[in-house]
């Protein structure tokens, strides 16, 4: 390789460094999984030419990086089959590198792409896989904890779920109360995700609590975490739906479908709030209220 791809290639390196993983949440789906497809292909064409074996593991893991932005920005634009290819190619080219981190990304992107695609056996599978890679003390290792949490509330195990829950709780305090990026782990993601637990698991009362606790955190700053902030405030208009306070639980989905990044999950899971509070208020106007908003987003 000649000066000119090397320097090409630190650019590169470089680059993803600075913005997707650090800025995810600030561009759109559409504008991300643009810019960086457009990398993944440089990288692609750079992995033809011969190398020192150092830069061509360096460029591996670069490339294990770019995909797994693409397969969370297919996820965010309900692209199942897309999500589920790059996070196989993530975790190819993360293991060819010996980037132990990277391969529990994939099996982190992938455990959440196979939940949202309601195959939860499949979403499982994949985070217990990478909990037993994810480095001790890692971001990585903290949110699959999350992952394996959310999963058995969401099969009905509520014993496994409120051990990897308790587990998650210890976890948690190694990190910031609410940290930005796609590749972090926060005191913020680990209320979000008990409150999603302890709804699955039919405790309306606690999964209120975390998802309160968890809001509040992310309001400091609505632009690091706006999916994951939407998602806590449609879980938390679900418990209030179903502990009887109709106007905050319209509220709270109001809120959630006006977040400043939109995705798949918020559609899926702003549907199933919608679905309740039909059932629930059938007659209700501020209902009918809300069910105008889903139709103008979709």
């Amino acid at each position: 390789m000649n000066s000119e791809h090397l320097a090409h290639l630190q650019q590169v390196i470089a680059d993803y460094g600075r913005d997707y993983g650090r800025d995810y949440a600030r561009y759109s789906a559409e504008e991300l999984w643009r810019l960086a497809l457009g990398d993944r292909h440089h990288v692609t064409e750079l992995l033809q030419m011969q190398m020192p074996l150092s830069q061509r593991r360096e460029l591996y893991v670069t490339a294990a990086e770019l995909s797994l932005v693409l397969a969370w920005t297919a996820g965010d634009r309900g692209q199942v089959r897309a999500a589920l290819a790059y996070a196989a190619d993530a975790r190819y080219h993360a293991t060819e590198a010996g980037h132990s981190e990277a391969v529990a990304w994939a099996f982190d992107v992938e455990a959440t792409t196979w939940l949202y695609d309601d195959q939860p056996d499949h979403a499982l599978r994949a985070a217990a896989q990478g909990v037993t890679v994810a480095p001790p003390g890692s971001a990585a290792q903290t949110r699959l904890t999350g992952q394996v949490a959310r999963i058995h509330a969401r099969l009905r195990h509520a014993d496994q779920a409120v051990d990897a829950l308790a587990l998650l709780r210890v976890q948690a305090e190694r990190h910031e109360e609410h940290a930005a990026g796609l590749f972090s782990a926060d005191v913020a993601r680990a209320w979000s995700v008990a409150a999603t637990s302890h709804l699955w698991l039919g405790q309306d009362e606690q999964a209120r609590d975390f998802a309160t606790q968890a809001s509040r955190l992310y309001e400091r700053d609505r632009q690091a975490s706006p999916t994951r902030w939407g998602i806590t405030l449609l879980d938390l208009g679900t418990a209030c739906a179903r502990l009887g306070d109709l106007e905050e639980a319209v509220a709270h989905g109001l809120a959630a479908v006006s977040v400043p990044r939109y995705s798949a999950a918020i559609v899926t899971r702003s549907g199933s709030l919608g679905a309740l509070l039909e059932r629930r208020y059938p007659n209700a106007a501020v209902v009918e209220r809300f069910r105008r908003r889903l139709v103008e987003l979709q």
